[in-house]
């Protein structure tokens, strides 16, 4: 009897293990599919931050881009109250009194008046509809806009003289209003220093007689060489 007990454990004790050395790999094998899955789950989800992540940075880096852009544009144009940036370009008037003017047409405000040779530094230009106009300055803080057909960007001869082109007044001031220091025959000539238009829009050249004596002509009888 005690013999048949102990087959009877011995066979239940190799079933067990037998049974329990089947399911380990099925229990196994469930575990790795979950786990698996999750993974797959995860990256699923992840992936398509991944992407949204790259786009938004590619957005960011084009914006950044236009911003300096548009920065370099503002800073090109410039605020009317401060000089635009220094340029090394040159015209030289080529006339006997060239008017600059506050805007690019003649309609617009003279602002200064210079001679024949005139060196001035340009820096901008503008194709209105009478033609190329240059940008110049005038001095330190002023600039203002000249006509292309009255300068060149080629060097020129600078005057020196004013020739009366008939019997002129030589005046105090730059109007007929001044007083007559005295009168010039036509032909004399006259040590040239600068030009000047009046409110009335005349042209007068400041002068210096071989006597040294300083004054006005008018520009309709003289002429600059």
């Amino acid at each position: 009897m005690k013999k048949k007990n102990i087959l009877v454990a011995g066979a239940l004790t190799v079933g067990i293990g037998t049974g329990a050395l089947l399911s380990t790999p099925q229990v196994m094998s469930a575990s790795s599919n979950v786990v698996l899955a999750s993974v797959e789950w995860v990256t699923s989800q992840i992936n398509p931050v991944k992407t949204k992540v790259t786009e938004l940075e590619t957005k960011l880096a084009n914006q950044e881009k236009e911003i300096a852009s548009l920065k370099t544009q503002i800073a090109s144009l410039g605020n009317p109250s401060t000089p635009p940036a220094q340029s090394t370009n040159m015209v030289y008037t080529t006339k006997d009194s060239v008017t600059i003017h506050s805007g690019a047409t003649r309609s617009y405000k003279v602002i200064a008046t210079k001679p024949k040779g005139t060196k001035l530094e340009f820096v901008d230009t503008f194709n209105s509809s009478t033609g190329l106009w240059y940008r110049v300055k005038v001095s330190s803080t002023v600039y203002g806009w000249i006509f292309s057909g009255d300068v060149s960007t080629t060097a020129t001869t600078s005057s020196t003289s004013v020739i009366t082109t008939g019997d002129v007044h030589l005046r105090k001031g730059a109007t007929t209003s001044y007083a007559i220091l005295q009168t010039l025959p036509k032909g004399t000539t006259l040590k040239y220093i600068s030009t000047f238009v009046n409110s009335k829009g005349e042209t007068w050249y400041n002068a210096q007689t071989s006597a040294g004596v300083k004054g006005w002509v008018f520009g309709g009888l003289s002429e600059v060489k």
